[in-house]
């Protein structure tokens, strides 16, 4: 409760006379109004102050306020003359912060109390005394007395009149407002749903903006009417501070449905040009709202809103006019969302009367714009497929010109092709011939590479004589051609087990001599010299191919990269070394990698041997870890290329698929292996290189 100062003090005003208790009465030309001085210096105006104010009658039939923020001070002296003392002061907008001063009853009369009650547009709605779009606020008004209350009004938008009624007169009227209005979001939502159907099943982005503005402007007759805070934001009053972001994106995807619909790119490049600007400054309001700058914002958008509604209309009238049809449906619902606008606008400045539909001239206008433009979209696929129908007829026209005179053309070539063909069968049947004997040979040369394959089978240590010694082994061996330049080793000297996987250079039958040399310099290494440490395997090696193929006299670089365990059973001990092929092993669940030397057997371009390293050997000690995995490998798994990018499969790749595999019994993995690499290289990709895998574990190793 506030007290006042002296009623001496304050100014009088004509009271407003209620006589009858049923009738509805329009107040907005009879209130006292005072504008309140915003400034940072100047103190506030309180209640006790202003009603010393001289309030003037405002005489008009809308209270409006516009561009920028202000303050009014509403003064409004009731005689109640009826027998109703409970009436609905209305005032119809609630895009505003009030303030209601209601005086209490006291004995003395020398001052009055005033309850005050705010509510509005930065407080939550649930502060508002009856629970609508528009302010709607009880008072009691004794009878036969004159009562005078007081609003503080503060807004940078408000356009709305005042009235006084029972509260039958309001729910009958409002009944028939919800009912247009209900209508009118059911429309829109309808709409922005079947045109987003519509875009997911064309694919057409001309849709896709069309809906958008479709939301952005149903939002914004909500916001205007203020169902957007009573239904949407409600408990965060905070939001209305940026609703001028709804007007903006309204503008931005009305433009750019435009841009889009009318093809302004091609068919105007002032309008396409007029269009962005519009945009830009949609977007600079946009901007101007989140940085909170609402009044500013609010001003940006009321100036480009109307100057980009007539650019629109220009635009849309100059491309008919050149030829593009569907800008008609443009044309006419940009005029009457226009018209609704100047309606809504003429109204509010008294120039025409403010009625029920003046003061809706926007729901109106937007309403037919949203057919009209929905029909646009219709009538914009309609006018190309007519195109695209004209344009087929004439394509087909031309083409069967062309096919008559090719027709003409053709009969002549017809006969000199007649000459050719003849001299052709007789060449058809030379070149039969040299097929014939070409095919003969080819097959004569395949017959020697298969027998060959035979002798290179016969060479290579069997499954069976390996899994005698290693039972817990596989070899997973796919090469290239018929014959392969890798091949695996197996030997058991005495209590040692040697096995190692070369990899030769070259494919097929170049690789095959290779292998034949290696195998044959390996036999005699380990079963004749006795040779059975991993290091002076491949130091023999070496030494071995190098005067085999005579490399320090001559220019063949030929070689290969190897990787040789030699396993102790006595021992339990492994020894690893490696030619540029290192050794990948799996321990206790952990993948781990010895490196091989760079250094490859023979091929070197030093013709001084001696200056090669000698090979390092590695040793492991499996007493306690015999149940470990060891893999031998050529690189033909790695480089195999494959996938859905048609890359190589990758060192990286293939350790985790060891490391997977590994989890599997030993006798599973080839096959586990094998689907991999089938997978990788799917039905298109030809096999690169030979492939060869060699895992193995120590458990139950037999000694011959």
């Amino acid at each position: 409760m506030l007290c006042s100062s002296e009623l001496s003090l304050a100014q009088s005003l004509p009271s407003i006379l209620l006589e009858d208790k049923n009738q509805e009465y329009i107040i907005t030309n009879k209130l006292g109004v005072y504008e309140e001085v915003i400034s940072d210096t100047i103190k506030k105006e309180t209640i006790e102050i202003i009603q010393s104010k001289n309030f003037k009658v405002f005489e008009k039939d809308i209270l409006s306020i516009n561009s920028g923020k202000h303050i009014l001070w509403v003064k409004i002296p009731f005689q109640n003359n009826s027998e109703l003392e409970k009436w609905y002061l209305e005032i119809g907008n609630g895009l505003a912060d009030i303030d209601i001063f209601i005086p209490q009853n006291k004995e003395e009369k020398s001052s009055i109390d005033f309850e005050k009650t705010s509510m509005g547009f930065s407080l939550p709605f649930d502060k508002r005394f009856i629970k609508t779009n528009v302010f709607l606020i009880p008072i009691k008004l004794p009878k036969n007395e004159v009562t005078t209350i007081y609003l503080r009004i503060e807004s940078d938008y408000f356009q709305a009149p005042f009235r006084i009624a029972p509260v039958e007169y309001y729910l009958e009227r409002n009944h028939k407002i919800d009912l247009a209005e209900g209508i009118y979001y059911g429309f829109a939502i309808v709409m922005v749903l079947y045109n987003l159907f519509i875009f997911f099943t064309l694919k057409e982005k001309s849709y896709l903006y069309y809906l958008s503005y479709l939301l952005f402007l149903a939002l914004a007759m909500a916001q205007l009417r203020g169902h957007f805070f009573e239904f949407l934001v409600f408990d965060l009053p905070i939001m209305n501070r940026y609703v001028p972001m709804i007007h903006s994106l309204s503008g931005i995807f009305a433009s750019l449905f435009l841009i889009d619909f009318l093809n302004t790119k091609k068919n105007s490049h002032f309008f396409h040009t007029t269009l962005h600007i519009v945009i830009s400054i949609f977007s600079l309001a946009l901007i101007v709202s989140l940085l909170g700058f609402k009044p500013i914002a609010s001003l940006i958008n009321q100036i480009i809103a109307g100057l980009s509604t007539i650019n629109a209309l220009a635009a849309a009238i100059f491309i008919y006019y050149i030829g593009y049809k569907p800008a008609k449906y443009i044309i006419v619902g940009w005029s009457f969302y226009l018209i609704g606008v100047l309606l809504f606008v003429l109204a509010g400045a008294e120039i025409i009367p403010y009625n029920s539909f003046t003061s809706n001239g926007v729901l109106f206008g937007s309403a037919i714009e949203m057919i009209l433009l929905s029909v646009a979209l219709a009538a914009k696929i309609d006018f190309y497929k007519k195109g695209k129908e004209e344009l087929q007829g004439k394509m087909l026209e031309l083409i069967e010109n062309e096919n008559k005179r090719l027709e003409k053309r053709v009969n002549e070539r017809t006969e000199e092709l007649n000459v050719v063909n003849e001299e052709l069968s007789i060449n058809l049947e030379r070149l039969n011939e040299q097929h014939l004997l070409i095919e003969k040979k080819n097959q004569d040369i395949t017959s020697s590479i298969t027998y060959a394959k035979r002798i290179q089978d016969a060479m290579l240590p069997s499954l069976e004589e390996i899994r005698k010694c290693l039972p817990n082994s596989f070899i997973l061996f796919k090469p290239k051609d018929i014959v392969s330049g890798d091949f695996y080793y197996f030997k058991q000297v005495h209590q040692k087990i040697i096995i190692g996987v070369i990899d030769c250079t070259g494919h097929g039958v170049p690789g095959a001599f290779m292998s034949l040399i290696g195998n044959d310099l390996l036999n005699e290494i380990v079963e004749l010299k006795s040779v059975t440490k991993a290091s002076h395997i491949l130091d023999r090696l070496n030494q071995g191919v190098v005067k085999a193929l005579r490399q320090t006299d001559t220019q063949v670089r030929d070689g290969m990269d190897a990787a040789i365990c030699v396993y102790d059973i006595e021992t339990q001990i492994l020894e690893y070394a490696g030619a540029k092929n290192p050794m990948i092993y799996v321990q206790n669940g952990e993948l781990k990698v010895i490196k091989a030397d760079r250094q490859s057997i023979g091929g070197s371009l030093i013709k001084n041997e001696f200056n090669k390293k000698p090979f390092t050997t590695h040793t492991i000690h499996l007493k306690d870890n015999q149940d470990t995995i060891f893999y031998l490998f050529s690189d033909g798994f790695q480089d195999q290329f494959g996938g859905e990018n048609d890359k190589k499969f990758t060192i990286k790749r293939f350790r985790n698929t060891l490391l997977e595999a590994s989890k599997l019994p030993l006798n599973q993995q080839k096959e586990f292996l094998h689907t991999i690499l089938l997978d990788w290289m799917n039905e298109e990709t030809q096999q690169i290189d030979d492939i060869l895998v060699v895992g193995f574990n120590c458990l139950k190793t037999i000694k011959k």
